[in-house]
């Protein structure tokens, strides 16, 4: 007899992450329903069906919330996941767009079972930054006059709007998004002015006189950042940190995003991160030379966290006992020893292929290549639901591989 669940194979990789996911403590989501026997209404959508939508979706490399809906027609997989129950676009984007603090906390209880069971180790951690670009166009970046006109001028009409609030050739389902959508525009554009102006107040008073170094936001995305990109050019991006483990597993232990284009000072906050979210922090950290600097190395060393880094330039090594020696502290010249030894440049070089190889996967495999969502929150949304998919993918396959280990128990039976 033909069922959904005869179309799936015994051994797809759906079941093992839908299974992890059942797992999952999800009241946060739950206490959002609305609906129920005592209020009424609608029927809600389980939680649990959305959630793994997303997170086997992203392993498939799909960020389009059109794309995983179209899916939910026509692919066996998608629709083995509903179980019968109709998902469509709109209710795919709102559970993303709003997914910041239910991604993150169940990034944490997939870490925490990895850690439960022994699969991870915390010992040593790799980070390292990738720029992402965001879902902006270039030429939406303005100076402080045009982006204050354009505030303006949305202003005017949202109430140009609301004075044609009884006009009856507008339904209003027309009338309140168009509402919603001149709310929005306004809201983005009091962020860009206030951006630029704080930009503005930064610039000495020379940069001020000159014309070509006034600052521009974007009028659709204001807390993006032209960045120099990996092939050289410049476009509207975020920073976008994650910290891996330096075991087998390579699990993704820490996520965060910038609209800064350099690394510095993320050491420290990723490390409390990952103790927040584990309980421990990492003994070693890996990072490459742009996160290197004299306060980050002290704070982190005094946080109990070792520092693996290339030498700053220039690499003038200080003689022992010399002034710029002196002039160190016991966690730099810990770290400046520690990194010239031959043990501690075998350490250092494992950087590469764990934490640029977490960047490379999250853009070859989880669509970590343009950010669909605006602004910081949207830009943290997809990073976490990269690393969420990666890390329930290494639960997986750890719990298979130790299965496997495992010896069966000898079953005795009574003659």
């Amino acid at each position: 007899m033909f069922t959904l669940d005869n179309r799936v194979p015994a051994d797809h990789s759906v079941r093992e992450i839908e299974a992890v996911i059942a797992g999952l403590d999800l009241t946060m989501l739950e206490s959002r329903i609305r609906a129920n026997a005592e209020a009424g209404g609608r029927p809600a959508i389980d939680p649990r069906i959305l959630l793994t939508l997303w997170v086997y979706g992203t392993t498939q490399g799909e960020v389009e919330a059109s794309t995983i809906a179209r899916h939910v027609q026509t692919d066996d997989i998608y629709r083995w996941i509903c179980g019968g129950v109709s998902v469509g676009e709109r209710k795919l984007a709102d559970f993303r767009a709003k997914g910041a603090e239910v991604f993150d906390a169940m990034l944490t209880q997939v870490i925490v079972a990895l850690m439960t069971e022994g699969l991870i180790d915390l010992h040593r951690t790799a980070q390292d930054g990738t720029r992402v670009r965001t879902w902006t166009g270039a030429d939406s970046f303005r100076r402080q006059d045009t982006l204050e006109t354009l505030l303006t001028a949305a202003k005017a009409h949202l109430e140009a709007l609301q004075a044609q609030a009884h006009d009856g050739r507008r339904s209003k389902v027309a009338r309140v998004a168009q509402e919603r959508g001149a709310r929005q525009r306004i809201e983005r554009l009091e962020r860009a002015v206030a951006r630029v102006r704080t930009l503005a107040a930064e610039l000495s008073e020379a940069e001020r006189k000159d014309p070509k170094k006034a600052p521009r936001v974007s009028a659709t995305d204001p807390e993006a950042t032209r960045m120099k990109m990996s092939d050289g050019g410049f476009r509207p991006a975020y920073n976008v940190q994650f910290d891996t483990t330096a075991d087998s597993q390579g699990a993704v232990v820490g996520v965060s995003v910038s609209a800064r284009g350099n690394d510095y000072g993320e050491m420290t906050p990723m490390l409390e991160q990952v103790e927040q979210r584990s309980g421990q922090r990492p003994d070693q950290t890996l990072v490459d030379g742009g996160y290197v600097q004299k306060e980050d190395i002290r704070r982190v060393e005094q946080g109990g966290t070792q520092v693996f880094a290339p030498l700053p330039k220039p690499k003038r090594v200080a003689a022992p006992g010399g002034k710029r020696d002196q002039e160190r502290s016991v966690e730099e010249r810990a770290f400046y020893e520690r990194i010239q030894s031959t043990e501690g440049k075998a350490v250092y070089h494992q950087r590469g292929e764990v934490a640029e190889l977490t960047n490379a996967h999250a853009k070859s495999r989880y669509g970590l290549v343009l950010l669909m969502l605006r602004g910081l929150k949207g830009a943290l949304v997809m990073a976490l639901l990269a690393a969420l998919a990666k890390d329930v993918q290494v639960l997986v396959r750890a719990r298979a591989a130790q299965a496997q280990r495992t010896p069966i128990a000898a079953v005795t039976i009574a003659t």
